[in-house]
Protein backbone atom coordinates (compact mmCIF):
# COMPACT_ATOMS: atom_id res chain seq x y z
CA UNK A 1 0.00 0.00 0.00
CA UNK A 2 3.02 2.29 0.11
CA UNK A 3 2.29 5.33 -2.08
CA UNK A 4 -1.49 4.76 -2.10
CA UNK A 5 -4.05 7.24 -0.75
CA UNK A 6 -6.62 6.62 1.95
CA UNK A 7 -8.99 9.61 1.95
CA UNK A 8 -6.59 12.61 1.90
CA UNK A 9 -3.70 10.68 3.43
CA UNK A 10 -0.76 9.30 1.47
CA UNK A 11 0.71 6.05 2.83
CA UNK A 12 4.46 6.47 3.40
CA UNK A 13 5.76 3.49 5.36
CA UNK A 14 4.90 0.55 7.60
CA UNK A 15 4.97 1.27 11.32
CA UNK A 16 4.10 -2.21 12.53
CA UNK A 17 2.30 -5.45 11.84
CA UNK A 18 0.36 -7.93 13.94
CA UNK A 19 -2.53 -10.36 13.93
CA UNK A 20 -5.04 -7.50 13.75
CA UNK A 21 -3.46 -6.03 10.64
CA UNK A 22 -0.85 -3.48 9.57
CA UNK A 23 -0.24 0.06 10.77
CA UNK A 24 1.08 2.61 8.27
CA UNK A 25 2.51 6.09 8.64
CA UNK A 26 0.65 8.52 6.39
CA UNK A 27 0.64 12.27 5.74
CA UNK A 28 -2.31 14.54 5.00
CA UNK A 29 -1.93 15.85 1.44
CA UNK A 30 -2.84 19.48 2.27
CA UNK A 31 -2.18 19.90 5.99
CA UNK A 32 0.99 17.83 6.21
CA UNK A 33 -0.24 16.25 9.42
CA UNK A 34 1.14 12.79 10.11
CA UNK A 35 -1.31 10.07 11.11
CA UNK A 36 -1.29 6.33 11.72
CA UNK A 37 -3.51 4.30 9.40
CA UNK A 38 -4.51 0.91 10.74
CA UNK A 39 -5.57 -1.45 7.97
CA UNK A 40 -7.47 -4.31 9.58
CA UNK A 41 -6.90 -7.92 8.65
CA UNK A 42 -8.76 -8.76 5.40
CA UNK A 43 -10.28 -11.80 7.13
CA UNK A 44 -12.46 -9.37 9.10
CA UNK A 45 -13.89 -7.71 6.02
CA UNK A 46 -15.88 -10.61 4.63
CA UNK A 47 -18.71 -10.87 7.18
CA UNK A 48 -21.44 -8.18 7.22
CA UNK A 49 -21.94 -8.59 10.99
CA UNK A 50 -18.30 -7.75 11.64
CA UNK A 51 -18.40 -4.70 9.38
CA UNK A 52 -21.55 -3.40 11.09
CA UNK A 53 -20.11 -4.04 14.53
CA UNK A 54 -16.94 -2.25 13.52
CA UNK A 55 -18.81 0.82 12.30
CA UNK A 56 -20.73 1.10 15.56
CA UNK A 57 -17.65 0.65 17.73
CA UNK A 58 -15.63 3.11 15.63
CA UNK A 59 -18.33 5.70 16.26
CA UNK A 60 -18.06 5.08 19.99
CA UNK A 61 -14.27 5.29 19.99
CA UNK A 62 -14.28 8.57 18.08
CA UNK A 63 -16.02 10.14 21.09
CA UNK A 64 -13.01 9.47 23.34
CA UNK A 65 -11.06 12.72 23.48
CA UNK A 66 -8.33 12.55 26.12
CA UNK A 67 -4.68 13.51 26.17
CA UNK A 68 -3.67 9.98 27.21
CA UNK A 69 -5.77 8.15 24.60
CA UNK A 70 -4.84 7.90 20.93
CA UNK A 71 -7.55 9.83 19.08
CA UNK A 72 -9.56 8.17 16.34
CA UNK A 73 -9.84 10.80 13.58
CA UNK A 74 -11.78 8.90 10.96
CA UNK A 75 -13.05 5.56 9.71
CA UNK A 76 -12.99 4.42 6.10
CA UNK A 77 -13.92 1.28 4.22
CA UNK A 78 -13.63 0.19 0.61
CA UNK A 79 -13.32 -3.02 -1.35
CA UNK A 80 -9.78 -3.49 0.01
CA UNK A 81 -10.64 -3.41 3.68
CA UNK A 82 -11.46 -1.42 6.80
CA UNK A 83 -9.24 1.47 7.87
CA UNK A 84 -8.84 3.54 11.02
CA UNK A 85 -7.24 6.99 10.76
CA UNK A 86 -5.53 7.54 14.11
CA UNK A 87 -3.44 10.12 15.90
CA UNK A 88 0.27 9.44 15.35
CA UNK A 89 2.30 9.46 18.58
CA UNK A 90 6.03 9.29 17.94
CA UNK A 91 7.74 7.14 20.53
CA UNK A 92 8.06 3.54 21.69
CA UNK A 93 5.56 1.01 22.97
CA UNK A 94 5.97 0.34 26.68
CA UNK A 95 7.25 -3.20 26.14
CA UNK A 96 9.87 -1.92 23.69
CA UNK A 97 10.75 0.92 26.09
CA UNK A 98 11.35 -1.60 28.90
CA UNK A 99 13.35 -4.00 26.74
CA UNK A 100 15.53 -1.47 24.92
CA UNK A 101 15.72 1.61 27.12
CA UNK A 102 15.19 1.04 30.78
CA UNK A 103 14.77 -2.51 32.02
CA UNK A 104 12.95 -2.23 35.36
CA UNK A 105 11.60 1.31 35.63
CA UNK A 106 12.40 3.11 38.93
CA UNK A 107 9.32 3.40 41.11
CA UNK A 108 8.89 7.17 40.98
CA UNK A 109 9.23 7.19 37.20
CA UNK A 110 6.86 4.22 36.89
CA UNK A 111 4.32 6.07 39.06
CA UNK A 112 4.66 9.13 36.80
CA UNK A 113 3.87 7.05 33.71
CA UNK A 114 1.20 4.97 35.43
CA UNK A 115 -0.76 7.99 36.64
CA UNK A 116 -1.22 8.98 33.00
CA UNK A 117 -2.47 5.51 32.12
CA UNK A 118 -4.96 5.64 35.00
CA UNK A 119 -6.13 9.11 33.92
CA UNK A 120 -6.90 7.88 30.41
CA UNK A 121 -8.63 4.70 31.56
CA UNK A 122 -10.66 6.50 34.25
CA UNK A 123 -11.97 8.87 31.56
CA UNK A 124 -12.89 5.95 29.28
CA UNK A 125 -14.59 4.04 32.10
CA UNK A 126 -16.68 7.11 32.91
CA UNK A 127 -17.78 7.07 29.27
CA UNK A 128 -18.78 3.40 29.65
CA UNK A 129 -15.91 2.09 27.48
CA UNK A 130 -13.79 -0.86 28.67
CA UNK A 131 -10.46 -1.50 26.95
CA UNK A 132 -10.32 -5.32 27.46
CA UNK A 133 -6.77 -5.62 26.13
CA UNK A 134 -4.49 -3.54 28.36
CA UNK A 135 -0.87 -4.65 27.98
CA UNK A 136 2.52 -2.93 27.49
CA UNK A 137 2.37 -3.22 23.69
CA UNK A 138 -0.85 -1.16 23.70
CA UNK A 139 0.77 1.71 25.60
CA UNK A 140 3.03 4.27 23.88
CA UNK A 141 5.72 6.28 25.69
CA UNK A 142 6.12 9.35 23.50
CA UNK A 143 9.32 11.31 22.98
CA UNK A 144 7.84 13.93 25.33
CA UNK A 145 7.39 11.33 28.11
CA UNK A 146 3.63 11.26 27.68
CA UNK A 147 1.69 7.98 27.72
CA UNK A 148 -0.89 7.17 25.04
CA UNK A 149 -3.30 4.21 25.19
CA UNK A 150 -3.86 2.34 21.93
CA UNK A 151 -6.57 0.09 20.51
CA UNK A 152 -9.50 1.08 22.72
CA UNK A 153 -12.33 -1.36 22.13
CA UNK A 154 -10.48 -3.25 19.38
CA UNK A 155 -10.67 -6.49 21.43
CA UNK A 156 -14.45 -6.17 21.51
CA UNK A 157 -14.65 -5.23 17.82
CA UNK A 158 -12.62 -8.27 16.82
CA UNK A 159 -14.55 -10.71 18.98
CA UNK A 160 -16.90 -11.88 16.25
CA UNK A 161 -14.13 -12.23 13.68
CA UNK A 162 -11.54 -13.98 15.80
CA UNK A 163 -12.10 -17.44 14.30
CA UNK A 164 -10.94 -16.16 10.93
CA UNK A 165 -7.67 -14.74 12.22
CA UNK A 166 -4.37 -16.58 12.07
CA UNK A 167 -3.75 -17.90 15.57
CA UNK A 168 -0.01 -18.41 15.43
CA UNK A 169 1.76 -15.64 17.30
CA UNK A 170 -1.32 -13.45 17.72
CA UNK A 171 -2.83 -14.53 21.03
CA UNK A 172 -0.21 -15.39 23.62
CA UNK A 173 0.79 -11.77 24.26
CA UNK A 174 -2.82 -10.99 25.10
CA UNK A 175 -3.28 -14.20 27.09
CA UNK A 176 -0.54 -13.16 29.54
CA UNK A 177 -2.59 -10.14 30.61
CA UNK A 178 -6.07 -11.70 30.66
CA UNK A 179 -8.12 -11.57 33.84
CA UNK A 180 -9.57 -14.78 35.36
CA UNK A 181 -13.06 -13.80 34.21
CA UNK A 182 -11.78 -13.32 30.66
CA UNK A 183 -10.17 -16.77 30.75
CA UNK A 184 -13.50 -18.26 31.82
CA UNK A 185 -15.38 -16.37 29.12
CA UNK A 186 -17.51 -14.58 31.70
CA UNK A 187 -18.93 -11.05 31.32
CA UNK A 188 -16.34 -8.39 32.09
CA UNK A 189 -16.47 -4.87 33.49
CA UNK A 190 -13.90 -2.18 34.23
CA UNK A 191 -12.26 -4.42 36.86
CA UNK A 192 -10.85 -6.62 34.10
CA UNK A 193 -8.87 -3.53 33.00
CA UNK A 194 -7.76 -3.10 36.64
CA UNK A 195 -6.37 -6.66 36.63
CA UNK A 196 -4.46 -6.09 33.39
CA UNK A 197 -3.15 -2.81 34.78
CA UNK A 198 -1.77 -4.69 37.79
CA UNK A 199 0.15 -7.05 35.48
CA UNK A 200 1.41 -4.07 33.48
CA UNK A 201 2.66 -2.40 36.67
CA UNK A 202 4.39 -5.68 37.57
CA UNK A 203 6.26 -5.61 34.25
CA UNK A 204 7.14 -1.92 34.56
CA UNK A 205 8.73 -2.44 37.99
CA UNK A 206 10.49 -5.74 37.26
CA UNK A 207 11.26 -5.47 33.55
CA UNK A 208 9.60 -8.85 32.94
CA UNK A 209 6.14 -10.34 32.66
CA UNK A 210 4.98 -12.56 35.56
CA UNK A 211 5.41 -15.68 33.40
CA UNK A 212 8.87 -14.96 31.99
CA UNK A 213 10.72 -18.05 33.26
CA UNK A 214 10.10 -20.24 30.25
CA UNK A 215 7.89 -20.66 27.21
CA UNK A 216 4.52 -21.58 28.67
CA UNK A 217 1.73 -22.89 26.49
CA UNK A 218 -1.54 -20.98 26.49
CA UNK A 219 -3.11 -23.76 28.57
CA UNK A 220 -0.38 -23.48 31.21
CA UNK A 221 -0.87 -19.71 31.40
CA UNK A 222 -4.64 -20.16 31.74
CA UNK A 223 -4.11 -22.59 34.63
CA UNK A 224 -1.81 -20.15 36.39
CA UNK A 225 -4.19 -17.24 35.94
CA UNK A 226 -7.07 -19.22 37.44
CA UNK A 227 -5.35 -21.29 40.12
CA UNK A 228 -1.99 -19.85 41.15
CA UNK A 229 -1.12 -16.61 42.92
CA UNK A 230 0.87 -14.14 40.87
CA UNK A 231 4.65 -14.51 41.46
CA UNK A 232 5.94 -11.87 43.87
CA UNK A 233 7.45 -8.93 41.99
CA UNK A 234 10.16 -8.71 44.68
CA UNK A 235 11.37 -12.21 43.76
CA UNK A 236 11.83 -11.11 40.15
CA UNK A 237 13.40 -7.74 41.00
CA UNK A 238 14.29 -7.25 44.71
CA UNK A 239 14.18 -3.44 44.51
CA UNK A 240 10.37 -3.51 44.30
CA UNK A 241 9.08 -2.07 47.58
CA UNK A 242 6.62 -3.83 49.87
CA UNK A 243 4.23 -0.99 49.30
CA UNK A 244 4.21 -1.44 45.52
CA UNK A 245 3.93 -5.20 45.96
CA UNK A 246 0.76 -4.61 47.99
CA UNK A 247 -0.65 -2.44 45.19
CA UNK A 248 0.04 -5.17 42.61
CA UNK A 249 -1.51 -7.84 44.86
CA UNK A 250 -4.68 -5.80 45.27
CA UNK A 251 -5.02 -5.05 41.55
CA UNK A 252 -4.50 -8.68 40.48
CA UNK A 253 -6.79 -10.41 42.97
CA UNK A 254 -8.53 -13.43 41.44
CA UNK A 255 -11.96 -12.23 42.58
CA UNK A 256 -12.97 -8.89 40.97
CA UNK A 257 -14.60 -7.75 44.23
CA UNK A 258 -11.20 -7.95 45.94
CA UNK A 259 -9.51 -5.61 43.44
CA UNK A 260 -9.53 -1.84 43.24
CA UNK A 261 -13.03 -0.98 42.15
CA UNK A 262 -12.01 1.98 40.02
CA UNK A 263 -8.98 3.72 38.54
CA UNK A 264 -9.42 6.39 41.21
CA UNK A 265 -8.93 3.81 43.98
CA UNK A 266 -5.92 2.45 42.13
CA UNK A 267 -4.43 5.94 41.81
CA UNK A 268 -4.97 6.76 45.49
CA UNK A 269 -3.13 3.61 46.56
CA UNK A 270 -0.37 4.16 44.01
CA UNK A 271 0.30 7.71 45.18
CA UNK A 272 -0.28 7.04 48.89
CA UNK A 273 -2.59 10.04 49.21
CA UNK A 274 -5.58 8.11 50.56
CA UNK A 275 -4.47 4.60 51.45
CA UNK A 276 -7.42 2.27 51.72
CA UNK A 277 -7.75 0.00 54.69
CA UNK A 278 -9.51 -2.61 52.58
CA UNK A 279 -6.34 -2.83 50.44
CA UNK A 280 -4.32 -3.71 53.52
CA UNK A 281 -2.65 -0.29 53.72
CA UNK A 282 -2.25 2.02 56.73
CA UNK A 283 -3.76 5.46 56.61
CA UNK A 284 -0.63 7.59 56.87
CA UNK A 285 2.82 7.70 55.36
CA UNK A 286 4.46 7.50 58.81
CA UNK A 287 2.51 4.37 59.72
CA UNK A 288 3.68 2.63 56.54
CA UNK A 289 7.30 3.57 57.20
CA UNK A 290 7.03 2.25 60.73
CA UNK A 291 5.49 -1.02 59.56
CA UNK A 292 8.11 -1.54 56.88
CA UNK A 293 11.21 -0.67 58.90
CA UNK A 294 10.09 -2.11 62.22
CA UNK A 295 13.53 -1.81 63.87
CA UNK A 296 14.28 -2.93 67.42
CA UNK A 297 15.09 0.67 68.36
CA UNK A 298 11.60 1.77 67.34
CA UNK A 299 10.02 -1.06 69.34
CA UNK A 300 12.13 -0.21 72.39
CA UNK A 301 11.29 3.45 72.02
CA UNK A 302 7.57 2.67 71.87
CA UNK A 303 7.87 0.46 74.97
CA UNK A 304 9.78 3.15 76.88
CA UNK A 305 6.90 5.55 76.39
CA UNK A 306 4.51 3.24 78.31
CA UNK A 307 3.80 4.55 81.88
CA UNK A 308 5.83 2.92 84.68
CA UNK A 309 2.82 1.25 86.36
CA UNK A 310 1.86 -0.43 83.10
CA UNK A 311 5.45 -1.62 82.58
CA UNK A 312 5.37 -3.22 86.07
CA UNK A 313 2.11 -4.96 85.17
CA UNK A 314 3.67 -6.27 81.97
CA UNK A 315 6.69 -7.59 83.90
CA UNK A 316 4.48 -9.49 86.38
CA UNK A 317 2.39 -10.90 83.54
CA UNK A 318 5.51 -12.16 81.72
CA UNK A 319 6.74 -13.87 84.90
CA UNK A 320 3.44 -15.71 85.40
CA UNK A 321 3.39 -16.83 81.77
CA UNK A 322 6.96 -18.13 82.02
CA UNK A 323 6.08 -20.19 85.15
CA UNK A 324 3.03 -21.70 83.44
CA UNK A 325 5.15 -22.60 80.42
CA UNK A 326 7.76 -24.40 82.57
CA UNK A 327 5.12 -26.44 84.41
CA UNK A 328 3.48 -27.42 81.11
CA UNK A 329 6.77 -28.59 79.64
CA UNK A 330 7.52 -30.75 82.76
CA UNK A 331 4.05 -32.40 82.62
CA UNK A 332 4.38 -33.17 78.91
CA UNK A 333 7.89 -34.62 79.38
CA UNK A 334 6.70 -36.91 82.20
CA UNK A 335 3.80 -38.22 80.13
CA UNK A 336 6.05 -38.94 77.14
CA UNK A 337 8.49 -40.89 79.36
CA UNK A 338 5.69 -43.01 80.82
CA UNK A 339 4.31 -43.85 77.38
CA UNK A 340 7.79 -44.74 76.17
CA UNK A 341 8.25 -47.28 78.98
CA UNK A 342 4.87 -48.88 78.26
CA UNK A 343 5.63 -49.15 74.56
CA UNK A 344 8.97 -50.79 75.31
CA UNK A 345 7.39 -53.58 77.34
CA UNK A 346 4.71 -54.15 74.72
CA UNK A 347 7.33 -54.43 72.00
CA UNK A 348 9.27 -57.07 73.95
CA UNK A 349 6.18 -59.21 74.46
CA UNK A 350 5.09 -59.04 70.84
CA UNK A 351 8.50 -59.68 69.25
CA UNK A 352 8.23 -63.47 69.54
CA UNK A 353 4.77 -63.48 67.95
CA UNK A 354 6.00 -61.33 65.07
CA UNK A 355 8.85 -63.79 64.44
CA UNK A 356 6.37 -66.65 64.15
CA UNK A 357 4.26 -64.62 61.71
CA UNK A 358 7.33 -63.87 59.61
CA UNK A 359 8.08 -67.58 59.25
CA UNK A 360 4.50 -68.30 58.17
CA UNK A 361 4.57 -65.47 55.63
CA UNK A 362 7.81 -66.65 54.05
CA UNK A 363 6.11 -69.30 51.95
CA UNK A 364 3.68 -66.71 50.56
CA UNK A 365 6.59 -64.45 49.64
CA UNK A 366 8.28 -67.32 47.81
CA UNK A 367 5.06 -67.96 45.89
CA UNK A 368 4.88 -64.39 44.56
CA UNK A 369 8.61 -63.85 44.14
CA UNK A 370 8.73 -64.84 40.47
CA UNK A 371 5.82 -62.55 39.47
CA UNK A 372 7.30 -59.68 41.47
CA UNK A 373 10.62 -60.02 39.69
CA UNK A 374 8.89 -59.80 36.33
CA UNK A 375 7.07 -56.60 37.34
CA UNK A 376 10.31 -55.09 38.62
CA UNK A 377 12.00 -55.80 35.31
CA UNK A 378 9.18 -53.99 33.45
CA UNK A 379 9.39 -51.01 35.80
CA UNK A 380 13.17 -50.78 35.53
CA UNK A 381 13.18 -50.96 31.74
CA UNK A 382 14.24 -47.62 30.32
CA UNK A 383 11.51 -46.03 28.23
CA UNK A 384 12.17 -45.03 24.65
CA UNK A 385 12.03 -41.32 23.68
CA UNK A 386 8.77 -42.02 21.85
CA UNK A 387 7.20 -43.58 24.97
CA UNK A 388 8.30 -40.63 27.10
CA UNK A 389 6.86 -38.15 24.61
CA UNK A 390 3.63 -40.14 24.36
CA UNK A 391 3.23 -40.20 28.15
CA UNK A 392 3.71 -36.43 28.24
CA UNK A 393 1.20 -35.86 25.44
CA UNK A 394 -1.40 -38.06 27.11
CA UNK A 395 -1.00 -36.15 30.37
CA UNK A 396 -1.41 -32.85 28.53
CA UNK A 397 -4.45 -34.23 26.72
CA UNK A 398 -6.09 -35.24 30.01
CA UNK A 399 -5.40 -31.88 31.69
CA UNK A 400 -6.53 -29.78 28.75
CA UNK A 401 -9.69 -31.86 28.26
CA UNK A 402 -10.54 -31.41 31.93
CA UNK A 403 -10.06 -27.66 31.57
CA UNK A 404 -12.18 -27.56 28.40
CA UNK A 405 -14.98 -29.51 30.16
CA UNK A 406 -14.91 -27.07 33.08
CA UNK A 407 -15.02 -23.97 30.87
CA UNK A 408 -17.76 -25.44 28.66
CA UNK A 409 -19.86 -26.23 31.74
CA UNK A 410 -19.46 -22.69 33.07
CA UNK A 411 -20.15 -21.20 29.64
CA UNK A 412 -23.30 -23.33 29.29
CA UNK A 413 -24.58 -22.16 32.68
CA UNK A 414 -23.85 -18.55 31.77
CA UNK A 415 -25.73 -18.82 28.46
CA UNK A 416 -28.69 -20.61 30.06
CA UNK A 417 -29.00 -17.78 32.58
CA UNK A 418 -30.05 -15.58 29.66
CA UNK A 419 -33.02 -17.76 28.75
CA UNK A 420 -36.02 -16.48 30.72
CA UNK A 421 -39.41 -18.19 31.14
CA UNK A 422 -42.51 -16.44 32.45
CA UNK A 423 -46.17 -17.51 32.80
CA UNK A 424 -49.19 -15.23 33.24
CA UNK A 425 -52.76 -16.33 34.10
CA UNK A 426 -55.29 -15.15 31.50
CA UNK A 427 -58.66 -16.74 32.23
CA UNK A 428 -60.61 -19.80 33.32
CA UNK A 429 -63.74 -19.36 31.21
CA UNK A 430 -65.93 -22.17 29.96
CA UNK A 431 -63.93 -24.81 31.76
CA UNK A 432 -60.63 -23.83 30.12
CA UNK A 433 -57.72 -22.75 32.28
CA UNK A 434 -55.61 -20.48 30.05
CA UNK A 435 -52.12 -19.19 30.76
CA UNK A 436 -49.83 -17.13 28.53
CA UNK A 437 -46.20 -18.26 28.49
CA UNK A 438 -43.25 -16.26 27.20
CA UNK A 439 -39.76 -17.65 26.62
CA UNK A 440 -37.21 -14.88 25.94
CA UNK A 441 -33.60 -15.20 24.80
CA UNK A 442 -31.77 -12.25 26.35
CA UNK A 443 -28.43 -13.34 24.95
CA UNK A 444 -26.96 -11.77 21.82
CA UNK A 445 -24.27 -14.46 21.60
CA UNK A 446 -26.36 -17.65 21.63
CA UNK A 447 -29.30 -19.49 20.07
CA UNK A 448 -31.22 -22.21 21.88
CA UNK A 449 -32.45 -25.55 20.59
CA UNK A 450 -34.28 -28.38 22.35
CA UNK A 451 -36.21 -26.00 24.63
CA UNK A 452 -38.68 -27.82 26.88
CA UNK A 453 -40.95 -25.83 29.22
CA UNK A 454 -42.43 -27.61 32.23
CA UNK A 455 -45.91 -26.53 33.42
CA UNK A 456 -47.16 -27.91 36.73
CA UNK A 457 -50.78 -27.44 37.90
CA UNK A 458 -51.75 -27.82 41.60
CA UNK A 459 -54.93 -27.55 43.66
CA UNK A 460 -55.49 -25.30 46.69
CA UNK A 461 -53.75 -27.71 49.04
CA UNK A 462 -50.70 -27.87 46.81
CA UNK A 463 -51.44 -31.33 45.49
CA UNK A 464 -50.16 -31.85 41.97
CA UNK A 465 -52.97 -32.13 39.42
CA UNK A 466 -51.19 -32.27 36.10
CA UNK A 467 -47.75 -31.82 34.52
CA UNK A 468 -47.38 -30.68 30.90
CA UNK A 469 -44.20 -30.47 28.82
CA UNK A 470 -44.00 -28.14 25.80
CA UNK A 471 -41.17 -28.43 23.30
CA UNK A 472 -40.39 -25.23 21.39
CA UNK A 473 -38.63 -24.42 18.14
CA UNK A 474 -35.13 -22.93 17.89
CA UNK A 475 -34.97 -19.52 19.56
CA UNK A 476 -32.59 -17.03 17.92
CA UNK A 477 -30.44 -14.47 19.75
CA UNK A 478 -32.46 -11.57 21.18
CA UNK A 479 -35.81 -13.15 20.22
CA UNK A 480 -38.78 -14.43 22.24
CA UNK A 481 -41.67 -16.89 21.82
CA UNK A 482 -45.12 -16.40 23.35
CA UNK A 483 -47.83 -19.06 23.35
CA UNK A 484 -51.00 -19.95 25.24
CA UNK A 485 -51.53 -23.21 27.11
CA UNK A 486 -55.12 -24.39 27.63
CA UNK A 487 -56.08 -27.17 30.05
CA UNK A 488 -59.30 -28.56 31.51
CA UNK A 489 -58.36 -27.58 35.06
CA UNK A 490 -60.40 -26.16 37.96
CA UNK A 491 -60.51 -22.37 37.99
CA UNK A 492 -59.11 -22.19 41.53
CA UNK A 493 -55.95 -24.14 40.57
CA UNK A 494 -52.46 -22.65 40.61
CA UNK A 495 -49.60 -23.22 38.21
CA UNK A 496 -45.81 -23.08 38.01
CA UNK A 497 -43.83 -22.59 34.80
CA UNK A 498 -40.12 -23.29 34.50
CA UNK A 499 -37.47 -24.30 32.00
CA UNK A 500 -36.82 -28.03 32.00
CA UNK A 501 -33.99 -28.15 29.48
CA UNK A 502 -32.41 -26.28 26.56
CA UNK A 503 -29.32 -26.69 24.40
CA UNK A 504 -27.39 -23.44 23.89
CA UNK A 505 -25.69 -22.91 20.53
CA UNK A 506 -22.73 -20.62 21.26
CA UNK A 507 -22.33 -17.93 18.59
CA UNK A 508 -19.26 -16.33 20.18
CA UNK A 509 -17.10 -19.07 21.68
CA UNK A 510 -14.74 -17.45 24.24
CA UNK A 511 -11.15 -17.10 22.95
CA UNK A 512 -9.89 -19.32 25.78
CA UNK A 513 -12.03 -22.26 24.66
CA UNK A 514 -11.18 -21.56 21.06
CA UNK A 515 -7.42 -21.69 21.63
CA UNK A 516 -7.60 -24.68 23.99
CA UNK A 517 -9.53 -26.70 21.42
CA UNK A 518 -6.94 -25.74 18.82
CA UNK A 519 -4.19 -26.88 21.19
CA UNK A 520 -6.08 -30.14 21.78
CA UNK A 521 -6.26 -30.76 18.02
CA UNK A 522 -2.49 -30.31 17.76
CA UNK A 523 -1.90 -32.77 20.61
CA UNK A 524 -4.24 -35.36 19.08
CA UNK A 525 -2.39 -35.08 15.77
CA UNK A 526 0.95 -35.66 17.53
CA UNK A 527 -0.47 -38.65 19.42
CA UNK A 528 -1.72 -40.17 16.15
CA UNK A 529 1.70 -39.70 14.55
CA UNK A 530 3.44 -41.37 17.51
CA UNK A 531 0.97 -44.25 17.48
CA UNK A 532 1.78 -44.87 13.84
CA UNK A 533 5.51 -44.88 14.60
CA UNK A 534 5.19 -47.08 17.69
CA UNK A 535 2.44 -49.32 16.25
CA UNK A 536 0.37 -48.77 19.40
CA UNK A 537 -3.26 -49.94 19.36
CA UNK A 538 -5.97 -47.54 20.48
CA UNK A 539 -6.96 -49.97 23.26
CA UNK A 540 -3.49 -49.73 24.80
CA UNK A 541 -3.94 -45.98 25.29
Amino acid sequence: MIGERILNYKIESVLGEGGVGKVYLATHAQLGRKVAVKALNPALVNEPRVRERFRNEAATLSSLQHVNIITLYDYFENENGLFLILEYAEGKSLDEYIQRNSGPIPEQKAIFFFNQILDGLAYAHQKGVIHRDIKPSNLIITNDADVKILDFGIAKILKEGRNNLTKTGTQLGTVLYMSPEQVKGQPVDLRTDIYSLGLTLFEMLTGKSPYHDRDYTEFEVYEKILNEPLPAAKFVYPAVSDRMQAVINKATAKNPTDRFQSCEEFRNALNFNTLHTQAGFHTTQSDITLTQTGTNNQVSDKFSRIPEKKRDSFTLLYAVLALVLLVSVWVIYSEISRMSRNNSSLNDSSQEENNRDDNNDQSDEDFFEEDSNENTEDENREKTPEEIELDSLLQDKSKIQGFIDLLEKERRQELLSGLLVDGQFESADLGEYIIRITVANRRTDARFDGIIVLITYSDKSGKELKVVEKELEILDAGKSITFRERQDISADASFDVKLKTADPIDLEVPPTLDSLKSEMETILEKITELKDVMKVDEEEL
